[in-house]
């Protein structure tokens, strides 16, 4: 859930005759995956079910988002769960699996992808760096604080730094509510059947 993971353009081009959408323009709103479904319809003119939670960005009454949550928890048949609030400040991540490697088993190892062989072969040689061995890590800190404005690669974790308690707090009580609110699915044990079926696909 860092943003090398997250943070995505949305590029959108604007053929209807009454254009709403200025060519050539730009913002930098935060905007969730969740958004896409509604802002779509309303472009293509069908009414937003109510059922559905995102928010259409290009509405004349949208309200920009201060928080965009993020999500992460099975990736085919390796289980994990993070979850993270970034606004345009900070970036707050809370690791609920802490002694899960970051580099755990995973369809990747299956399929043989190159640089995570060359990643791992460095590592057992002492050949990365700090920054770069912190990936191979077999443990996590249960939570991270990133000042992006100041550190836009997320290298310096601010959680312990006693100056940025507040932030934490605020950003901690921001993903506690968001988990009550939406009954987060997460905090759940998962179908022991799927799980199967994942593993006889992936785990070759």
């Amino acid at each position: 859930l860092y943003d090398g993971g997250i943070h995505v353009p949305l590029i959108v081009a604007d053929f209807r005759k009454n254009k709403k959408i200025k060519a050539n323009s730009s913002n930098d709103i935060l905007m969730s995956g969740i958004d896409l479904g509604p802002s779509s319809l309303a472009l293509a003119g069908i009414s937003i079910p109510q059922s559905m939670e995102g928010r259409d960005v290009f509405a004349e009454d949208y309200k920009e988002r201060e928080f965009v949550i993020s999500t992460r928890d099975r990736c085919d048949f390796s289980i994990d769960r993070i979850r993270s609030v970034r606004s345009k400040e900070f970036k707050y991540i809370r690791n609920f699996l802490t002694d899960r490697p970051y580099m755990q088993p995973s369809y990747m190892d299956a399929d043989g992808v190159e640089f995570v062989k060359v990643m791992k072969q460095l590592h057992a040689e002492n050949k990365l760096d700090s920054i770069q061995d912190r990936f191979m890590s077999l443990e996590r800190p249960q939570e991270e604080l990133y000042n992006l404005e100041e550190d836009p690669f997320e290298l310096n974790n601010l959680a312990s730094d006693p100056n940025y308690s507040s932030e934490l707090t605020k950003y901690a009580k921001v993903l506690d509510q968001w988990i009550i609110e939406t009954d987060d699915q997460g905090q759940y044990p998962e179908n022991e059947e799927a799980l199967k079926l994942m593993l006889g696909i992936w785990g070759k």
